[in-house]
């Protein structure tokens, strides 16, 4: 980077922008999250596919991250049975992943959980690691949106605040899944961003990352 900044005649604050100054205050629109479930509210209960604002309780089978694919098979009162789709690395059995391979965790699951898992064949990737693909089906009933559109524009406003703020905007296809995590970790603990909003803006990362932006 300090190559490429040389040759574009950029200097240190064109990229860290607290090193001569005191770095900007991040301040976040709160209202831009509360949105997220006005929008929800008009979230048809037999939407084909939905993506949770917040973790939530797919009955007593698992905790969902937000802004995870779901797949809805019925609904009813409010109720959305519904299926998560992903991949199991052998080792690491109470949670699914994001992809082969790509260790984003979109779901926890309890020991009845992991006992209702659906799975694969399992194939062996260049590291040694067992993977195999896992679903699971259970009932929600927290708020979801029909697209996971407004999630991502979220988490963009988001990282304007907490990232742009202070450095230069890093594009997401910039890093793998993998990388994305670590890297999101370390910088939000330099920020009082919250969990959840951490949790967001690194699932923003992560689905469009180097390794993912290709192939979808």
């Amino acid at each position: 980077m300090h190559a490429y900044g040389q040759e574009n005649n950029q200097t240190c604050i064109d990229c860290h922008k607290g090193v001569a100054h005191f770095a900007p205050q991040a301040k976040l629109d709160t209202s831009a999250f509360d949105h997220l479930f006005d929008m929800a509210k008009n979230t048809k209960l037999d939407a084909e596919k939905v993506y949770p604002i917040e973790n939530i309780k797919m009955s007593d089978l698992a905790i969902i991250n937000p802004t995870v694919e779901l797949t809805t098979v019925s609904a009813k009162d409010k109720t959305r049975t519904v299926t998560v789709s992903g991949f199991q690395m052998k080792g690491a059995e109470s949670v699914i992943y994001m992809g082969e391979g790509q260790r984003s965790i979109i779901a926890t699951l309890t020991e009845k959980g992991i006992k209702a898992l659906t799975l694969g064949e399992a194939t062996t990737d260049a590291y040694g690691n067992e993977w195999r693909s896992a679903e699971l089906t259970g009932t929600i009933d927290a708020p979801v949106l029909a697209s996971n559109q407004p999630l991502w524009d979220y988490a963009e406003e988001l990282d304007n605040v907490y990232c742009s703020t202070c450095h230069a905007k890093i594009p997401a296809n910039h890093f793998t899944v993998n990388s994305w995590g670590p890297v999101a970790k370390s910088m939000g603990a330099r920020t009082d961003i919250s969990a959840l909003n951490l949790e967001i803006l690194t699932k923003f990362f992560q689905n469009h990352a180097k390794d993912v932006a290709n192939h979808k």
